[in-house]
């Protein structure tokens, strides 16, 4: 009676893990395409890895992150990646840092979750990066009165808009850092002797270069 419990329960969980695989043969289907975010251009040869981890944080089971496939984009961007998994551990996806490290991934997550048993299709938008420097000039400096006002933003949102103040004849250098290419849009306000004016900039990052913009006033 004992030894006919266990061959009902390995049965049992035999059928479980046959029930979770797809028609594709494998119970872990994930697809999608990696494409440039300001362009739409597709972008190949992007690796992406299949890999076993945890569910949450201290969740016991799985919490060991193990590789069990490593595929990359074709020429269309275009990823697929198959696994046969046992169902007590989750499976994610992870994209990679993009063509030789030279894209930066937009929508922030690079990891995602797959729900075994079904068709899952994630897209990811990656952009391509360039050196940015923005260098401030006070070229008609009136006094340590004169007042710059810089907001700017760019077609990914990765400058955040957000007001900074540089007051006196001293100018400013950023540091050189790098920028998802595209449009940045500058804004700023100038006010010298109480006396404001307001001007509109766009400025172009290109990939793979170094980028200077300068605002002389």
């Amino acid at each position: 009676m004992f030894s006919i419990r266990i061959f009902n329960f390995s049965w049992i969980l035999f059928l479980f893990t046959l029930c979770t695989c797809t028609k594709f043969g494998k119970n872990v289907y994930v697809d999608g395409y990696v494409s440039n975010a300001i362009t739409g251009e597709p972008v190949p040869n992007v690796s992406l890895r299949l890999y076993r981890g945890q569910i949450s944080w201290g969740d016991p089971v799985g919490t060991a992150s193990k590789t069990l496939k490593t595929v990359t984009t074709d020429a269309n961007g275009y990823y697929k990646a198959e696994h046969l998994s046992t169902p007590f551990n989750a499976v994610y996806i992870q994209i990679g840092n993009g063509v030789e490290g030279g894209y930066v991934l937009i929508d922030g997550q690079d990891s995602k979750l797959i729900k075994k048993g079904k068709r899952n299709h994630f897209d990811y938008q990656m952009v391509p990066y360039g050196n940015y420097k923005l260098i401030i000039n006070n070229i008609n400096c009136q006094g340590v009165n004169d007042t710059i006002i810089i907001n700017q933003t760019n077609q990914v949102g990765s400058f955040l808009g957000i007001d900074w103040i540089l007051k006196g004849c001293n100018g400013y250098i950023t540091a050189n850092e790098k920028a998802p290419m595209g449009t940045v849009y500058t804004h700023y306000i100038i006010i010298r002797n109480g006396i404001s004016n307001e001007y509109e900039v766009n400025f172009e990052i290109l990939p793979n270069q170094d980028n200077v913009q300068t605002i002389n006033y």
